[in-house]
């Protein structure tokens, strides 16, 4: 029996028939993995930020699903059997499928109303279009006005890892879907470690939206959270919304969550705000603004707590700022600002070793003009905000308002040798103190020839250095100093194949210094320090940093370096560097507080990184005194890296100063578990400076960790202590923060 439907195609069993008269339908929304922002009940409104990536692979879900056809506006039916049962209505059994455009239907029963262009089924049936995977127990389908719905349905995201039911699913001309009692997870097929209830939940594929009212997300069965409203994103734009919160419990804050807020401000700039509620202390409001330009970035921050319990404290404060970039193709900007309210805000707020440790907060302004020519200039205007409390106001730094550098170096070289000055000019502020400025001229000449198996350079070079100072120092308020020095430095290239065919190389390289003496004690001290002795201080010119010490010099160093190249792939795989350097003269010129040393040999310099294999590497550092037959510096590293598996251990010894052991891991083991930790001890003190210790467990659609953390949170010696927790749902939100916000420093991956 046949029949012609409207339009002129004819429905027979097993024979195609299609309607040249239909448009093509608009796409249904694009449904991506559903973001469920973790909100507190009386939250009525959010909109979270991006979602995650759901990982769980929903193939036994699609492996029948119909493939979607080419978009041809054309309605096309097959069926083993069809019936005209009414004027208009045709019943179509037996293997039927229904595509138009981009939809397909797949049913073992069909009728279809050729007059209002409609589908019904009411056997389980399965549609398809781009974006959702709907098997439903009944339906109804308008083809004309492309709208439908689906009744007590499994539904499946086709482009993303994500699944669920519904007692209705109805979808819309205008790219939007409602679903009605829905259940939504992006767990595999055969779990439902966490899912979500909903009485409804709207997506609008047209603003990439989606909104659910009375939501309920359960975790192992059980009811963790309930939402009366929110909306969440369903494509992958940027959007204003919560973020996971950062749940802890401390001996500083007591029960301590930060729950933030994301601000989509616009495509390049964006904000976060943080409430942060510490049980100990009271409620603070944190909020950092981030925003990116053609020529430059930058951020500001501001955090505040109006009212500290624990210390009947008034407004406790931090706030930063930074921008760097460039103002035109030659002048370049860095600006830096950060204040506190009070010297123990990051002891008690901090939540590092690290960061409890720091002593002063840079305030400064960097200008750089490179020009096209062989000169730069740069600018500086700094200060500072003193947070050590211990600290004496003689021991603060000084101001620079400002600091102005020029140098430049003539382009064109006659008899390999070119002409080049180095000057500075610097004024000094500081309350209370000796201020002054200065200026610092260095003129200079320099021979330079580089082969390919040696090098030399030579530079002979004039310094003036004059003060203009607030009160005068040893009868003068206008103190200079002049001095020349010679500098000549020259190495040799050496390489060999060896045995194994890997290319070694060897890099001897001599410096030789002239300073002479010049009496400086009726100059200032600014700027100037004596920095450690390591491998760079070998070729220094100056024994002293910054420009009010330099150093008189007849000295000569010595340094030798040595690499093992992989043939194939370059990878040094193993290098050693030994220097030493031997005074001719013991310099005359001293800082306060400081020994000079004598003449002869010093200690020598060593380093050697080795790859024992494509997992281990293994370094050392060390500061050997022949005089003493000891070693007065040494560190020590080893590390193990293989898959998700990283395990470090280091060693710093320090003569009369340090010696601490470090050891970091993260090791994932059998079963999804992982185990992290870290470890900073003080030998030299017998203390633990900072302990943590977590164990996760993880599954494609979920994961839980556990961390515990005692470290020395002050200058005062005192410990904070906490445990953590977090569990992901992934493809959703987090609840709980990641250990890496929760423990900064403690987390990471790297030792210093």
């Amino acid at each position: 029996m046949r029949r012609r439907t409207r339009g002129g195609a004819r429905v027979a069993p097993g024979v195609r028939a299609a309607d040249t008269a239909r448009r093509p339908s608009i796409p249904i929304a694009v449904l991506r993995p559903l973001l469920l922002p973790v909100a507190a009940g009386l939250l009525l409104l959010a909109a979270p930020a991006q979602a995650e990536e759901g990982v769980c692979p929903q193939l036994d879900l699609m492996a029948d699903a119909p493939s979607l056809g080419d978009g041809s506006p054309e309605l096309t039916l097959t069926a083993d059997d069809v019936d005209l049962v009414r004027d208009g209505v045709s019943q179509l059994d037996g293997r039927v499928e229904l595509r138009q455009a981009d939809k397909v239907f797949r049913a073992e029963a069909l009728e279809y109303e050729d007059s209002l262009n409609q589908v019904r089924v009411d056997v389980e049936s399965t549609f398809r279009n781009p974006e959702l995977l709907i098997r439903s127990q009944s339906a109804t389908f308008d083809l004309e006005n492309e709208n439908g719905e689906f009744r007590d349905t499994r539904f499946t995201l086709t482009e993303r890892a994500a699944r669920g039911g519904a007692e209705i699913i109805s979808l819309s001309r205008d790219g939007g879907a409602a679903l009605e009692d829905a259940r939504y997870t992006t767990c595999a097929p055969d779990s439902e470690a966490w899912f979500i209830e909903a009485s409804q939940i709207r997506l609008n594929h047209d603003t990439g939206l989606g909104t659910a009212k009375h939501a309920r997300i359960r975790f192992g069965g059980v009811p963790i959270l309930y939402l009366p409203y929110f909306q969440f994103p369903i494509d992958g734009e940027r959007r204003t919304g919560l973020l996971f919160p950062t749940v802890g419990q401390s001996d500083n804050t007591g029960f301590d969550i930060r729950w933030p807020v994301y601000l989509n401000l616009g495509p390049n700039y964006d904000a976060t705000l943080t409430p942060r509620y510490m049980s100990d202390r009271g409620l603070m409001l944190m909020s950092e603004g981030r925003y990116l330009m053609r020529e430059g970035e930058g951020f500001l921050g501001y955090d505040v707590l109006p009212q500290d319990r624990a210390q009947d404290e008034d407004d406790r404060s931090y706030f930063r700022a930074e921008h760097r970039g460039l103002i035109n193709d030659r002048l370049a900007v860095d600006v830096r600002f950060a204040e506190i309210s009070d010297l123990r805000y990051f002891e008690d707020f901090g939540g590092e070793i690290d960061l409890a440790a720091i002593t002063h907060l840079e305030r400064s302004a960097r200008l750089t003009y490179q020009a096209p020519a062989s000169y730069t200039l740069r600018a500086l205007v700094q200060d500072y905000q003193t947070i050590a409390a211990n600290l004496q106001p003689i021991d603060e730094p000084y101001r620079r308002l400002p600091q102005i550098r020029f140098s430049a170096l003539t382009q064109q070289s006659l008899f390999n040798t070119r002409a080049g000055i180095r000057s500075e000019y610097v004024n000094f502020a500081r309350a209370d103190s000796l201020e002054g400025q200065r200026i610092d001229l260095r003129p200079f000449l320099r021979f330079e020839r580089d082969e390919l198996s040696r090098y030399v350079v030579a530079e002979l070079d004039y310094r003036y250095t004059g003060y203009q100072l607030s009160e005068a120092i040893a009868g003068t308020s206008t103190p200079d100093r002049s001095l020349p020095s010679l500098g000549v430095e020259g190495g040799l290239r050496f390489e060999r194949i060896s045995d194994g065919g890997s290319l070694q190389t060897l890099e001897p390289r001599a410096f030789y210094l002239y300073v002479p003496y010049r009496d400086q004690d009726a100059l200032p001290l600014f700027d100037a320090g004596e920095p450690d002795f390591d491998f760079t201080q070998l070729f220094a010119r100056n024994r002293y940093s910054g420009e009010d010490r330099v150093s008189d010099a007849h000295h000569v160093a010595m340094a030798a370096t040595t690499r093992l190249l992989d043939p194939r792939s370059g990878e040094v795989r193993w290098s050693a560097s030994v220097g030493q350097l031997y005074r001719i003269d013991p310099p005359r010129v001293d800082l306060p507080g400081f020994e000079t040393p004598d003449a002869g040999a010093t200690d020598f310099i060593a380093s050697v990184d080795y790859r024992l294999s494509r997992r281990i590497s293994a370094s050392i550092a060390s500061q050997w005194s022949p005089d003493q037959n000891q070693f007065d510096r040494s560190r020590l590293a080893l590390r193990y890296r293989e898959g998700g598996r990283d395990v470090q251990m280091a060693y710093r010894y320090r003569a009369d100063q340090l010696e601490q052991a470090d050891v970091a891991a993260h090791l994932p083991i059998a079963g999804g578990f992982n185990l992290s930790g870290r470890w900073r001890y003080s030998m030299a003190e017998h203390q633990s400076l900072d302990l943590f210790a977590g164990i996760g467990y993880e599954t494609c659609c979920w994961a839980v960790n556990t961390a515990y953390r005692r470290y020395i949170a002050g200058t005062d010696g005192n410990y904070n202590s906490g445990i953590y927790l977090q569990l992901e749902l992934k493809g959703l939100t987090r609840i709980g923060g990641g250990l890496e916000a929760l423990l900064p420093g403690a987390a990471r991956s790297d030792l210093p």
